[in-house]
């Protein structure tokens, strides 16, 4: 389908025309439009609308005082859709236009007097409509034995099947369970057909496997002491909060990967969520088919219970679409909280000693993402660096913004110019997995930019110390 296409089918979706006859024929146009493009049809109206959504924010909207005040109450984009920008060839000018508006969000709701929440993300906005447009259109027809058909070829993914079952009515719900658990007994699982298409896991899978070479020099570091974990953690020049959640995530799921036959992690042990489902099959590993397997039996048996449900009465029938589509406990998002919250107890540890505080002073400190999610609990000394890093960011943004303007171009444009990306790293600093934004590749080379060094050991640190987020 092509752009303008899309553009008109997503337009149909959101304002159908009136009359039943009329409407009825265009819902069924639409519903073959939307399963022609094979697994997950749901999938793809949401990425495709999100991508739009950012090739008219680049090209026209980001000068839309309305969006921009949607972008700035969001705090910025969320860390995909950053990845997303960063990736375009419009970043240098535009993403500090961006940062413009999330610092200004950001830093409004750290100083307000009462807890504000954050707005989601405009670009995930867009997807979520677009997904429950494509959701509406294919509830309307599933009546009609053709889309029943096309539905059961596998166009859509188990997480948006069981989405429409749970919204369907009750015959229907019980044919989409069948569906749904039939495919599940006679394919071996597929992490698209389980998790659904995600846009953004080879970018994420990316910035993960900078990760590596950090992980045995944790495990020197605490195995010397905690302190010098805690202040190797420092020294590469990022959140240490995100830093922690990232590298155990990551940790986590290479074992679960590589784990085979006596160790490998049980079937309580095995959930993981769309995102992380995806990220564990970029490490790969003997173990994968196996987490694999284990989220498949698991869904199998929420379907089970589903339809067990559905013939059990009102009262069941009104629960089982809520226990059908509830959140997977994933293992991964436990792991990252944990680590959260044990990273954030040793930092309020560390800066109560009067030396550490001092050398808490020259860290790259905890990112604004953190700062929002902890503003009650903070410690005065994390505060009190996290307001002059902003104060710095800020003047790199304002200096790389007034330096864009054609009447500048004789003054020297230094390290301010790459703040679009570096500023990720304070803004919120999952955009790069944790740790500091890679570096521009040298102008002979055309490998990827800053490849960690091989070396598991201190040159890792070193090599992430020489991508400080700052140049102030």
């Amino acid at each position: 389908m092509t752009p303008v296409a899309r553009t008109r089918f997503a337009a149909r979706l959101l304002h159908p025309r009136a009359g039943s006859g009329e409407e009825a024929l265009r819902s069924l146009s639409d519903a073959r439009h939307l399963l022609s493009q094979g697994l997950c049809a749901i999938c793809r109206e949401r990425d495709d609308s999100a991508g739009r959504w950012l090739s008219y924010f680049i090209a026209e909207s980001h000068t839309d005082p309305g969006v921009m005040a949607r972008v700035t109450a969001a705090v910025g984009f969320c860390p995909a859709h950053t990845r997303h920008l960063l990736a375009d060839a419009s970043a240098p000018w535009l993403l500090p236009q961006v940062h413009d508006a999330a610092l200004r969000g950001g830093s409004r709701l750290l100083s307000a007097a009462q807890e504000e929440g954050r707005s989601p993300c405009p670009a995930c906005g867009a997807s979520r409509d677009a997904a429950e447009r494509g959701l509406s259109a294919l509830l309307r027809v599933l009546h009609q034995p053709e889309m029943r058909t096309a539905v059961d070829g596998n166009t859509v993914c188990l997480q948006h099947l069981t989405t429409l079952a749970a919204r369907a009515r009750p015959s229907q719900a019980l044919w989409l369970a069948e569906t749904a658990a039939a495919r599940l007994d006679e394919h071996p699982p597929d992490v698209v057909s389980l998790a659904g298409l995600d846009a953004d896991s080879d970018r994420r899978a990316a910035q993960a496997t900078r990760l590596d070479p950090f992980l045995p020099l944790e495990r020197a570091r605490q195995n010397s002491s905690v302190v010098a974990r805690w202040e190797a953690d420092l020294e590469i020049g990022c959140c240490p909060l995100c830093l922690g959640e990232q590298r155990a995530v990551h940790r986590l799921l290479r074992w679960m990967a590589a784990s085979t036959g006596r160790g490998e992690p049980g079937r309580e042990e095995s959930g993981l969520c769309s995102r992380h489902l995806h990220e564990l099959t970029a490490v790969g590993g003997e173990g994968v088919a196996a987490i694999l397997e284990a989220n498949t039996a698991a869904w199998l048996g929420r379907l089970v219970r589903f339809r067990r449900q559905l013939a059990e009465g009102r009262d069941a029938r009104r629960a089982a679409g809520p226990e059908l589509t509830r959140a997977v406990r994933c293992r991964a998002c436990n792991e990252e909280r944990m680590a959260g919250r044990r990273q954030l107890a040793l930092l309020a540890a560390q800066v109560r000693e009067p030396v550490a505080e001092v050398a808490w002073a020259r860290t790259h400190g905890v990112c604004l993402r953190h700062a929002l999610m902890h503003r009650e609990t903070l410690p005065v000394p994390v505060r009190t660096l996290l307001e002059a890093r902003l104060a710095q960011l800020r003047w790199e943004i304002d200096e790389a913004l007034r330096k864009q303007d054609w009447h500048t171009r004789h003054e020297v444009k230094g390290a301010e110019m790459t703040i679009g990306r570096r500023a990720p790293t304070l803004l919120d600093g999952r955009v790069y997995a944790g740790l500091p934004a890679p570096s521009a590749p040298p102008r002979n080379q055309t490998s990827e930019p800053n490849e960690p060094d091989p070396a598991p050991k201190d040159d890792a640190a070193d090599a992430a110390r020489r991508t400080q987020w700052s140049s102030t």
